[in-house]
């Protein structure tokens, strides 16, 4: 049984007790049962089996369409895109053109507003649409942070006013700290090799460099999650971790039988030895990048790691070979460990509608009547308060959604060459 190798797996060293309970949500784009569950049966996953192994791991179920703003607004929500308004990746305006949906789109207030008004203080790293920042007592970094290096914004928006272009980072002390990180693609990691090196044997269409760009973006918002939680130990942690999805996005196709492609998209043998070693070795890195996240976490504390999806074969559109257009691919993963969660409980059927309600019962706050999931039936409360509403809560932005943050070019680039958007 899966929950036996898991113990068996678990790590002797117990991490220190921290002073008081914090919260870590690490969100890992696109992450696969089909992937996770044969390397943890393997040995090659110890972080996530040790989160397992003190507490539960099972599947996360999503809802189609699986677009990821649609699924990660609901997993900070809880309610379903209707309500929370983040339906797709654009909308099209007034002026007939389309925009990105930004936070201001959000109809209803995200974990960490709901846990900055009840006075916890959050770090929030790279969740989706969140720019403009919220004052938020802590740190937040927007999603658009990695877009292009920072020093480029400017050049990018085509403005020469510094003040014409949003912040990425909250508050300005940690703009500075963290800009460093962004530049230089700082990881908590430096030693781990890159599954995309030159002399690495891949898909023939596989964009090399695009994936070497996820690979330093992955690390570099790690360390910068790593920095503001070791610093300012908040209460409640997010950070959401893409280069899964990104990447699997055009390498899939080596997991899958090659009949499902035309000639052109499919791989040598060789080349497919080498695009899964390449794959599974990527989710070894975003492993261990968990384990680096959450070292200071102690018992007490509560470690979530969830996937909003995951892949099956694509349609090879462009240079895909990796989609998440049907039920085939609506299962992502959670694991879960800490106060109030038994270990090797059967977690029962969860979705990305419980984790808001979930993490709120965690933290003692009520669970809204007006959200659509519930509180996963793994996690022991002695009482769960109710609430009606929590849109009573008016987030403070730190500029409207019409100041630029600069790269939206770059970001808009990013899911053309992912299949998302057309040329247009």
């Amino acid at each position: 049984m899966l929950v036996l190798l898991l113990v068996a797996l678990g790590c002797e060293r117990e991490p220190e007790v921290p002073d008081s309970p914090r919260l870590i949500l690490i969100g890992i784009d696109g992450a696969s049962p089909r992937i996770v569950e044969p390397l943890l049966a393997e040995g090659r996953l110890p972080n996530l089996a040790k989160i397992a192994a003190s507490g539960v791991y099972g599947r996360l179920r999503s809802e189609m369409p699986i677009y990821s703003p649609r699924i990660w607004n609901t997993i900070a929500t809880g309610k379903t895109p209707a309500k929370h308004g983040i339906i797709s990746f654009f909308f099209k305006g007034e002026d007939e053109k389309h925009h990105l949906y930004a936070s201001t789109d959000r109809r209803t207030p995200a974990l960490w507003s709901i846990a900055d008004d009840a006075g916890f203080r959050v770090g929030v790293v790279n969740l989706w649409n969140t720019y403009p920042l919220e004052n938020v007592d802590g740190v937040m970094v927007s999603d658009h942070v990695l877009a292009k290096e920072l020093e480029a914004r400017r050049k990018m928006t085509g403005v020469d006013d510094e003040a014409e272009v949003g912040a990425v980072i909250h508050p300005d002390e940690w703009a500075t700290r963290l800009d460093g990180m962004v530049q230089g693609n700082a990881t908590p990691l430096p030693g781990f090799p890159s599954p995309f090196a030159a002399d690495r044997v891949l898909p023939h269409w596989a964009p090399r460099d695009e994936f070497q760009r996820r690979f330093d973006e992955d690390g570099a918002l790690a360390r910068m999650a790593q920095e503001i939680s070791t610093v300012e130990a908040p209460d409640v942690m997010m950070v959401l971790l893409t280069g899964i999805d990104r990447i699997c996005h055009h390498i899939w196709g080596v997991v899958e039988p090659p009949e499902l492609y035309p000639p052109a998209l499919v791989p040598t043998d060789e080349e497919r030895a080498g695009g899964l070693a390449a794959l599974h070795e990527y989710y070894e890195y975003t492993d261990a990048l968990i384990g680096a996240l959450i070292e200071d976490f102690g018992p007490d504390d509560l470690v979530m790691v969830v996937s909003d999806h995951g892949f099956e074969a694509a349609k090879g559109l462009y240079t895909l070979t990796g989609g998440h257009d049907t039920q085939n691919a609506v299962d992502g993963v959670i694991f879960a460990a800490g106060r109030g969660i038994v270990p090797g409980v059967e977690p029962g059927e969860v979705s990305v509608y419980d984790v808001a309600p979930t993490l709120l019962a965690w933290l003692g706050l009520p669970v809204a009547r007006d959200m659509d999931g519930r509180v996963a039936s793994f996690l022991h409360v002695e009482e769960v308060a109710s609430i009606e509403t929590y849109d009573t809560i008016v987030p403070e932005f730190l500029n409207a959604s019409e100041v630029p943050s600069g790269v939206e070019g770059d970001i808009v680039d990013q899911l053309k060459a992912l299949g998302y958007v057309g040329p247009e």
